[in-house]
């Protein structure tokens, strides 16, 4: 695989990254086994292919081609699904509007890419694919690139308030040292101080409490941007946000029922609420750790972040006991669910394998 990287464009920033480093860190994902970079000129900075510990190899000059090979310009923009279908179908890449890019496989060198890929089979890509000329063509790759940046997981009000809400800051971030993984600890401890002000039993506080629940929200949607634009996505992280959730959740739940206790003169049944709604959230994430992929995928799609608006409404409203009551039924409800999908899954899997 080879980058042609003479042409200045190159250099060029995307959201904190240079135009090749990013295609140069989508190429090792797509599963490129040799990366060469032509650059007759000074080497341009990989900061983050480096980082990453991804090796390259440099020439000078296009060498002689002994067999098919993908060359591309080094001033493409491309995301990973479609620099995969390049790699798998073996042609040349086509816009989504049916327009050529400087990407393909070369058989034969004909002293220019252009003259060089050919005109079949065409890849036609299905996300954000330019090339980068000038500034103005990197900024509108960098916003087209920002619009991309959602989480199949996302519920409504993190596709439609969070996330926009977090994006200016999202954007800023990104060119500082700030990591994802700092931005989610911050929401976490937002979080858990959220759930402190519920404890305190007082109007005002649980207000506050749902407003902060509510940034702490859009701090974790702020992170994963971060990972996802600037390639920083980690096993770790991943786990910090889950883990992290769901103390945000056990937090919320434990000061919620303290809170409501309170502020119904320390009587009724707000206490045991509490309690039934953080277990049902331990039995819930044990569920989770344990379940299928495709359940998987069915839980973080359905356990999002949305409630935290229906929160901020009944505190608004002085009625925050509704929603305990909805959370210490509806988590055992949902895990009972989950655990039935589960069994579910497994049994069909070993009657396949039978």
């Amino acid at each position: 695989m080879f980058f042609l990287a003479d042409d200045s464009a190159c250099h060029r920033t995307i959201a904190g990254l240079s135009v090749l480093d990013r295609l140069v860190v989508t190429a090792h994902r797509a599963g490129a086994e040799s990366i060469t970079l032509v650059c007759a000129g000074e080497r341009p900075k990989l900061a983050r292919a480096k980082a990453l510990g991804i090796a390259v190899n440099w020439a000078v000059a296009l060498p002689a081609l002994e067999d098919r090979a993908l060359v591309a310009s080094g001033q493409l923009v491309v995301q990973l699904p479609d620099f995969k279908k390049v790699l798998t179908e073996g042609g040349r890449l086509f816009s989504e509007t049916r327009e050529p890019l400087p990407c393909g496989f070369v058989a034969d060198w004909n002293n220019s890419l252009e003259d060089s890929l050919p005109d079949r089979p065409r890849v036609i890509a299905r996300g954000v694919t330019c090339v980068v000329k000038d500034g103005l063509s990197a900024a509108q790759a960098e916003d087209a690139l920002w619009d991309t940046m959602g989480n199949s997981t996302d519920g409504i009000v993190d596709t439609h308030f969070n996330r926009p809400l977090g994006r200016p800051l999202s954007r800023l971030l990104i060119h500082t040292r700030i990591s994802p993984n700092q931005v989610s600890i911050f929401g976490i401890l937002l979080g858990v101080f959220a759930a402190y002000c519920f404890t305190l039993g007082l109007a005002q506080w649980m207000i506050l409490g749902a407003v902060l629940l509510q940034l702490s929200a859009v701090m974790g949607c702020i992170d994963g941007d971060l990972a996802r634009m600037g390639f920083k996505e980690t096993a770790v992280g991943k786990w910090i946000e889950l883990g992290g959730n769901q103390m945000v959740r056990l937090c919320l739940f434990a000061g919620l029922g303290a809170g409501v206790f309170k502020l119904n003169g320390n009587s009724g049944p707000a206490l045991w609420l509490g309690l039934s709604a953080a277990v049902g959230a331990v039995i819930f994430f044990v569920v989770m750790l344990r379940a299928h992929v495709r359940l998987q995928r069915f839980i973080h799609k359905t356990a999002n972040r949305d409630f935290t608006v229906l929160l901020l409404a009944l505190a608004i409203a002085q009625r925050v006991d509704w929603f305990l009551w909805l959370a210490a039924i509806g988590a055992h409800l949902f895990w009972l669910a989950a655990l039935w999908m589960l069994w579910v899954q497994r049994r069909n899997d070993a009657e396949a394998v039978a």
